[in-house]
């Protein structure tokens, strides 16, 4: 019988990679601009939307802040309808400004290039960064990869006013999991997950959507082999997952066992 791939994390590349996400960036922009702390005020930013409290409006909502979120059960993908209506007095409701998120996005990418040269950041859309941050610890006397997290969160919220979340990983996919599971809920808005921690955390996901490159389509093709959540799809067989799907069976596999061999600034 077929010996199952193996991985040996030595042989690994090992750096110190932060994921920064910018907290619900479009309202938290909107929220410093208007005065407001990001984190305690209801906020939405919504297309069309009425200039009157008293006039429903019929908008999408591009982004809602942590409050909104949380008192109104809504998601970045809900509508005007879903709403409280007529609208609580403390509900601030703003339409979108790009140029203003652009500004903002600059200013913060700004501040990440004081702690890491060109070659060693990568923007990944208009609210996340992956920093390569191995060869800066010395240089801003760190201990750790959380220690400049911190320093990078402090600075941030300084100059902007946005508060950020970090993943630090070994490599760009731990760094995004660590972000996505487990800093967003975390007081300090920042974890870690190493190779040592993939059995502990990456195979305890249950929903496979909520890993890094798998979305609705792909979750029903797994499912359909009988892989239901990231340990089932580490233990199931390379061989046969690459020949049935391909690179994207290769590459899925080796991300369940926390394996990514790419560098920031490499294509």
């Amino acid at each position: 019988m077929e010996k199952n791939l193996k991985f040996d994390y030595d042989k690994e590349p090992s750096r110190d990679i932060l994921c920064v996400d910018c907290k619900s960036f479009y309202a938290s922009c909107e929220a410093v601009a208007r005065g407001y702390d990001p984190l305690k005020v209801k906020l939405v930013v919504m297309i069309y939307p009425s200039s009157s409290k008293s006039e429903r409006g019929s908008g999408l909502i591009l982004a809602s802040s942590p409050e909104a979120k949380k008192a109104f059960g809504i998601s970045n993908v809900s509508r005007a309808r879903d709403l409280p209506y007529p609208y609580p007095d403390d509900l601030v409701i703003v339409p979108p400004r790009m140029n203003l998120y652009m500004e903002v996005n600059r200013r913060i990418n700004e501040v990440y290039r004081t702690f890491v040269d060109d070659a060693n950041i990568e923007v990944y859309s208009v609210d996340e960064t992956f920093l390569d941050v191995t060869g800066s610890l010395k240089y801003f006397n760190c201990f750790s990869a959380d220690e400049i997290a911190r320093l990078i969160q402090i600075k941030v919220y300084k100059e902007t006013g946005i508060y950020t979340t970090v993943g630090i990983g070994d490599n760009p996919l731990l760094a995004k999991l660590a972000l996505d599971n487990e800093a967003k809920k975390n007081k300090n808005m920042r974890a870690e997950w190493r190779y040592k921690d993939v059995e502990s955390k990456v195979w305890k996901i249950k929903d496979l959507q909520d890993f890094w490159g798998i979305g609705a389509r792909t979750k029903l093709n797994l499912q359909s082999k009988g892989i239901y959540s990231v340990y089932d799809l580490a233990h199931y067989n390379y061989y046969k997952l690459s020949k049935e799907m391909g690179v994207i069976g290769s590459q899925l596999y080796a991300h369940a066992w926390g394996i990514d061999r790419s560098f920031l600034g490499e294509k």
